[in-house]
């Protein structure tokens, strides 16, 4: 990976850090940013050492993700300076940024879907001689990145067809090959395995090491601990206190970020009747040339989690049952009358909504209004005579967002501008809109602080008092164990054991999606 150094003798000083490691590389003083009528960011002030990771922690709303923005000149601020290296600095554009050695990893990835993975992370900086790219310079580099972060993906592969957690690598790796000396990273493990996050741990203090800086945006907080050399919490756009890692414990963090002390992070769920009736059943559900079938029962107010590892098949078991997963054979009833699987509208139809697992890329229209978001997928039911009935339209918007909890409701408001947050609160809102009987939750807290986690939590718990049959999906253990009833464990596209999640340990599950036996000192395939 190429950087932005100078040779002092037998020292690398960066020309942004001529002082060396430990001196501020990057500070911001006094930033204000306002959208419409809502400030994001009140008089922030923020300093970032060279060769150390700055955690930045937060609610959603909090103002992270928009001072990440002005520091590498995605965003302008309405006031305040930056100094680069003790230098006043203002970025009119990312690429200015990228100039004075600052980059960002965005929590919502900005790749080119239908190139390849080694396209997209070196573009624009490709080898070239005589203005002709070169293609084995190309593979070279692109070898190099991979062997210094260890992660295993095909150079070749078109990033479209990639999951989430493999195009997050992507993202990872062009902004390591941008060689920049300030690396922003907003949420970058949010839908990475643990062991790939692990990966991902061992570069960011390889980096550290090195003498980047990096600001590392999480709301995995023990992460956040383990990684960073100092803290900045931020709360309601204000910053609050910036502390040394060493210094702080998670409840300080917590604390901080919501005011005051916390309550435990998951609800208690309502336990599901004795009498409840079958809503969803799954019969034999199985993709062309899959030997083994899914079954699959979900009751009136019953929560259904499956777990498994990445590339389990949970995603595309949801997929299948909405009906947006081709080459599907088996039966899907809803209170005992059969779906269509011939696509989503039916699956809709029928009673199903599903929150898929990337608001950006499956669920929202950010350029588009809160308003026209949440009512997108029920306008037939505005319209008289193929007519908009708009006034019904907006207060129904209304009513629904404000019930989800989003902050600040602005019907006219682009769901852009929003945090993470607010932005899964939008999803929320478009899809209970349509009053479904079954809800399909993909990682529905996917890059959510603990405050907006709670919320959503909260949310999922009325569902079920109201008699809606919940299947949810989700990598962290703890939110699909302590949310669900009953877990399913997927391996290899099939469920290969199910629990009483209350009754269940981790070990248990984990055992099961490895295909492994628990009681076994050693790791041996069951038989």
């Amino acid at each position: 990976m190429g950087g932005v150094s100078i040779e002092a003798g037998h020292e690398t000083v960066s020309p942004l850090d001529p002082m060396g490691v430990g001196t501020p590389i990057l500070e911001a003083d006094g930033i204000v940013k306002s959208f419409a009528r809502h400030r994001a960011l009140d008089d922030v002030s923020f300093s970032l050492r060279a060769g150390s990771v700055h955690g930045l922690v937060g609610e959603n709303g909090a103002g992270k993700s928009t001072l990440g923005k002005i520091l590498s000149g995605v965003t302008r601020p309405d006031e305040g300076t930056l100094r680069v290296g003790g230098t006043p600095m203002a970025f009119s554009s990312p690429a200015e940024a990228l100039q004075a050695g600052i980059t960002i990893m965005q929590q919502e990835l900005s790749l080119a879907p239908d190139l390849s993975v080694r396209e997209n992370v070196l573009l624009g900086q490709q080898p070239s001689r005589f203005g002709v790219v070169s293609r084995r310079g190309l593979r070279q580099e692109f070898a190099d990145l991979l062997e210094r972060t260890g992660f295993e993906i095909d150079g070749g592969a078109r990033v479209g067809a990639l999951p989430i957690a493999q195009q997050q690598e992507v993202e990872i790796l062009r902004a390591l090959a941008r060689g920049a000396r300030v690396i922003i990273m907003d949420e970058p493990t949010s839908s990475l395995s643990a062991q790939d996050a692990e990966k991902l741990h061992a570069v960011v203090r390889s980096l550290r090491d090195s003498g980047i800086g990096i600001i590392y945006v999480s709301h995995f907080l023990d992460e956040v601990m383990a990684l960073s050399d100092e803290v900045t919490i931020m709360r309601n756009g204000r910053h609050v206190r910036t502390v040394n890692s060493a210094d702080a414990t998670v409840d300080t963090l917590v604390t901080n970020m919501l005011g005051g002390a916390h309550e435990a992070n998951f609800p208690d769920r309502p336990a599901v009747a004795v009498d409840a009736r079958p809503v969803l059943e799954v019969r034999d559900l199985r993709r062309r040339g899959q030997d083994t079938g899914v079954d699959l029962t979900v009751r009136a107010g019953e929560v259904v989690g499956l777990f498994g590892l990445v590339g389990a098949g949970r995603s595309e078991l949801a997929h299948a049952i909405f009906g947006a997963l081709p080459g599907v054979t088996g039966e899907v009833l809803v209170d005992g009358e059969p779906v269509d699987l011939s696509g989503p509208a039916a699956a809709m139809d029928a009673g199903i909504a599903m929150l898929p697992e990337s608001r950006k890329d499956q669920g929202l229209f950010l350029g588009m209004s809160q308003r026209r978001n949440a009512t997108m997928a029920s306008l037939a039911q505005f319209c008289t005579a193929g007519l908009l009935r708009r006034d019904a339209e907006r207060h129904a918007a209304r009513g629904e967002l404000e019930t989800m909890g989003v902050d600040p409701v602005d019907l006219a408001g682009t769901v852009g501008v929003l945090s993470g947050g607010n932005q899964q609160k939008v999803l929320f809102a478009k899809t209970l809109l349509r009053r479904p009987k079954v809800l399909i939750l993909d990682e529905p807290t996917r890059g959510v602080d603990i405050g907006a986690r709670r919320a959503i939590y909260d949310i999922v718990v009325g569902l079920l008092e109201g008699g809606m049959a919940v299947i949810l999906i989700s990598s962290e253990y703890d939110e699909v164990a302590q949310m669900s009833h009953r877990l399913e464990v997927m391996r290899e596209g099939r469920i290969v054991a199910s629990f009483d999640a209350s009754e269940t340990s981790h070990d248990a599950a984990l055992a099961a999606a490895f295909g492994v036996s628990a009681q076994s000192t050693f790791i041996k395939e069951v038989t």
